[in-house]
């Protein structure tokens, strides 16, 4: 991960992607077949790896906020490397403990408590449903309510168990967070083998991009941070003032899933709005006008207020690679598909830079200007 900007001319970049090599047209050479085969391959094993790839990406999302960090203290404070990443590590370490055990015992029996409550909450909303003419109709008409209902009931039953005792999930974590850890460390000794890997002509290219992505990667993380705490925070809050059960666990799922745009303050509301119901439809309505007008302020307030520096994601974009990314890698993918694609756009910035506005555009040749 590169500390210094390199600058890419596209003659570089032309370059570095169109070299051509000498050929005989007289002789056909098997380089191309190999090379098709050699792409093949790399393919079926990206394809096989996808989940293991995708959690490396996680990781290096990980590296890039503790450099970023590392790299403000060394700024500020004039520290070395060395002691910035000790000095963050113990902080986290530290805070981590403190956190596990002051509020660890808490979050997991409310976890727990909401894992029975969702299912109650869920047939207590069907009970008040077919206490109404309407509903009853509605109910009849639909042929598929009871089978969907043991489903339903049954998906929100393993809610709470999937959250606490889910192996797979820690595991994935920890190594997440160590491989993050590592790559933080030394971050130039791991770029150092990309680099080593790339032609002399291209790395000057491989840098930019790298800075780029880099870039877009910690304003990205910075301002979904920011979203995460004012959602959660608030969510809390309007829950407790509202009587809604579990109010802190409620505001915890709604700033974890804000780290998912799109999907992830839909699928907040699901929770929160079911325990409302079954208190009464008043505090249903209410929490659903609660969670619009959160997502609206940080959606038309908060977010515009930092995105002087923060890379915005185009939304059709981000909900495509959302799609794309859930149907390769499942839930991982739709996780990471945010920060991925500003990772990307960075890439696609310095390969396609824009041109200059104050520059006329330049004309095409002729067909004839070679005569």
């Amino acid at each position: 991960m590169p500390n210094d900007t390199v600058s890419v001319t596209p003659d570089a970049y032309i370059q570095c992607v169109d070299t051509p090599a000498a050929s005989s047209p007289e002789t056909t050479s098997p380089v191309p077949i190999f090379t098709a085969i050699g792409l093949l391959a790399a393919l079926f094993l990206i394809w096989i790896g996808r989940v293991i790839l995708l959690l490396v990406f996680a990781a290096i999302v990980v590296a890039v906020v503790m450099t970023a960090i590392v790299d403000w203290l060394k700024l500020k404070w004039k520290l070395s490397n060395r002691v910035a990443f000790t000095l963050i590590l113990s902080v986290a370490t530290i805070v981590v403990a403190l956190a596990i055990w002051l509020t660890g015992p808490s979050i997991i029996s409310q976890f727990a408590d909401l894992q029975s409550d969702l299912p109650q909450a869920f047939h207590q909303l069907i009970a008040r449903v077919n206490d109404h003419a309407w509903g009853r109709w509605l109910l009849a008409q639909w042929s598929g309510y009871s089978q969907l209902s043991g489903s339903i009931s049954g998906a929100l039953t393993r809610i709470g168990g999937i959250v606490i005792s889910t192996a797979s999930v820690l595991a994935g974590i920890v190594l997440v967070a160590f491989i993050g850890l590592y790559l933080a460390a030394e971050p130039k000794l791991y770029f150092s083998g990309i680099q080593r890997a790339t032609p002399k002509r291209c790395r000057s290219t491989l840098n930019a991009c790298a800075e780029a992505a880099v870039t877009n990667l910690r304003w990205w993380v910075l301002s979904q941070t920011l979203s995460m705490t004012a959602v959660g925070t608030i969510v809390a809050l309007g829950l407790w003032l509202l009587g809604v059960p579990l109010p802190g666990t409620l505001g915890v799922i709604a700033a974890i899933l804000t780290f998912i745009p799109n999907v992830g303050p839909i699928l907040s509301v699901v929770p929160a709005v079911l325990l409302a119901v079954a208190i009464s439809p008043t505090k249903g309505l209410l929490t659903i006008l609660l969670f619009l007008l959160v997502h609206f302020l940080e959606g038309n307030i908060i977010t515009p207020f930092l995105e002087w520096r923060i890379v915005r994601l185009p939304p059709a974009l981000t909900m495509s690679a959302q799609l794309l990314l859930a149907t390769i890698g499942g839930p991982l993918g739709l996780a990471l598909a945010a920060p991925l694609t500003a990772a990307a756009l960075g890439v696609f910035a310095v390969l396609f830079p824009n041109e200059d506005p104050t520059q006329p555009p330049t004309p095409a040749p002729s067909p004839d200007s070679g005569s």
